[in-house]
Formats: structure tokens, sequence, C-alpha cells
């Protein structure tokens, strides 16, 4: 754990000198290898200076759950589950969660999905790319070779936008399943579609968008680069999923491949989770002040109650409540007379 320590020295100074928060990450792989864990590297945002590991087995999140809790302001654990089982401590097989919700007691413990920050990250950067098209990516081809749980939520949210998707996978079985449900859930307005093809080559004919989602497996080769046109977008999300021949033969073309970063999503993701933490536990509540009823943070409101930001602090009146999630569109005079009141109440506070 000396590693671990270095770091949350490192991410300490920096958060003491620059007053910010401090968070570290856990997150847990699929993949298998002979150390116990890596480290991510140490990002300082805006609000955050941030580190993470991310583990192989549930005894090395245990070990680095009880290293840091208490020195860092918060901790994200990945919740999904990804560990063998013969690598699990706990009741529940690869359930790194649980090991460190039994770990944490004086840091804040907050839960993230990494595979759905991946997706949001590739979503937001094929978006950035197309930002001067005045189509964006509407019309345009896009293959995704490697449709597996990150594949296909890409592939959703690309068809929603208006790309055309075609998902290759080896299981012609899962290939089709996943094919009929992005086409069954999408928007029947939608005229893109996704389509399942298990050969890679005829996957990535013609394509406009290329992304590979193969972990090491380099399934997208220089026959593939040979045959796309000049402007077509790579992507590797899968770390190695684009064979070294390949990218070479892409830079003797002018194409750029890109490696997906997750730096803008990651801190997006963790300014959201903080930022519902704080409500949740501070502004989801009601109250009642001179004989107004008041609520904020999301309850629904009854209709004697007012919608406000904060239930314990209120400076902004949204709305009268109708009982039903909805606001009031023709309160009666007795509720106009208490509105007037309410405000009268914020503005001399």
């Amino acid at each position: 754990m000396n590693k671990i320590k270095e770091v949350l020295n490192k991410v300490r100074s920096i958060a003491f000198l620059e007053k910010k928060t401090t968070v570290f990450l856990i997150g847990n792989t699929v993949k298998v290898e002979d150390v116990e864990f890596y480290l991510s590297p140490i990002r300082n945002y805006k609000q955050f200076v941030v580190a993470g590991a991310i583990v192989f087995s549930e005894n090395a999140a245990k070990e680095i759950a009880k290293t840091i809790d208490g020195l860092v302001n918060y901790v994200f654990v990945d919740s999904e589950k990804k560990i063998l089982d013969r690598h699990s401590i706990s009741t529940t097989p690869g359930n790194i969660e649980r090991v460190i919700r039994k770990t944490i007691v004086n840091s804040v413990l907050l839960s993230y999905k990494a595979n759905d920050l991946t997706v949001d990250a590739a979503d937001s950067f094929i978006v950035e790319y197309f930002l001067h098209d005045i189509a964006n990516i509407g019309g345009k081809r896009t293959a995704i070779i490697g449709a597996g749980n990150i594949g296909s939520k890409i592939a959703l949210k690309l068809v929603e936008r208006g790309s055309n998707v075609i998902l290759c996978r080896r299981n012609i079985g899962k290939l089709n399943m996943a094919v009929d449900y992005i086409n069954s859930v999408k928007s029947k307005y939608t005229v893109a579609s996704a389509i399942g093809i298990t050969n890679a080559q005829d996957a990535c004919r013609n394509a406009d968008i290329l992304i590979g989602l193969t972990n090491g497996v380099s399934v997208i080769d220089e026959n593939i680069i040979a045959s796309s046109n000049n402007k077509v977008l790579i992507i590797d999300i899968g770390k190695g999923s684009i064979s070294k021949k390949a990218v070479h033969l892409a830079t003797v073309r002018n194409i750029t491949v890109y490696r997906l970063s997750i730096e803008s999503a990651l801190e997006g993701m963790i300014t959201s989770l903080v930022s519902h933490h704080n409500i949740f536990n501070k502004k989801v509540g009601r109250a009642t002040i001179q004989g107004i009823k008041i609520v904020s943070g999301g309850i629904i409101a009854n209709e004697d109650e007012f919608v406000v930001d904060n239930y314990t602090n209120p400076r902004i009146i949204y709305g009268l409540g109708n009982g039903s999630g909805d606001f009031e569109r023709n309160p009666n005079s007795e509720m106009l007379d208490s509105l007037k009141l309410l405000e009268n109440i914020i503005n001399e506070s």
C-alpha cells in the first residue's frame, strides 16, 4: 500500500494548497493481471483533486479502502460486478462495492458505473468532433467492432442521434439481441437504425466512424484502414483493438487515430454525484414557515405546498404543487395570499 500512500500525499498536498476537495476512485475490471491493482493518473480539476486505482480482487479493494478511509473527502466505488468468483471474498461474487461499504466509515462513499462513464465520454467526443458539421452525426455510418455492454450502449446513443450503426461481434445470438433491443426502444420518429454483422471487414466498409471495443484484440487491421475513406474518425476504446500496422497506415494516410479520453466525462460525473449527494442530504424535505408549507429536493408537493429551492433556507419559489408532480396553474385566492406572504418572508430574511 506504499504506492497508495504516496499518491494520497500528493493529492492531499495539492488540495490543501489549492483549497479543493479530494476524491479517490476504486474501479474493477474483467481483466485478470498478475498485480493486485494499478493506479490511474492524478487529475486536478476545478473543484476536485482525483486519484484512483483499478483492482483485480476484492481483497485489494478492501486493503485500499482501509488505507484511504478518512484521508480523502470522497471515495467513489465502481458498482458494476466484474471480478471473477475466485477473486471474491464477499458473500456476493465479484462485488467490490459491498466490501468497500463495510470498510469506509470516515470518508463519504458514493458509487458510480465505469462502463456508463465510458459511454458518455464516447458520445460527447463524437458529437464534439463533428460539431461544425451541419448534420453532426445524422446520416453517418458508424461501425462498432466489439458490440458488448459498452458497444451496445454507445450504439443506442448514436442511433438516437441519427447515425446508422453497424454492430459487429462473433456471437450471433447476442449480436441479434443487441440489435433488436436498440431498434425496439429507439423513438418511432428516428429513421436511423442498427444492424448486426459478424465480419469486421464488412462492418467497417464505407464507415464514417470506426470504433474498436475489443480488449487487447486487434480487430481493426491495416486492411480495414486501407479500404476506409480519408475522413474516417477512428476511436480505440478497448485498448489495443486497433493493430500497430493499422495505426501506422492511418498515420501515413494522414488519418488521426484517437484513444478515447474520459477526462471531461469523469469531471462531470464527479461533480454531478457530489452535487446530488449534497442536495439529497441538505435540500430534500418539508417545512412550515409562518403557517406556509414548503417542500424542496424533488419531493412531490401536495396541493397546499409551495416548491422552493431549499426548504431549510428558501430563496426561490418555483410554484405551488398540484399534488401529482406538477405546478398548479390557477391557484385560488387563498394560495395567492400565501404566495405573497412567502415572498415577503424571503425578501426580508
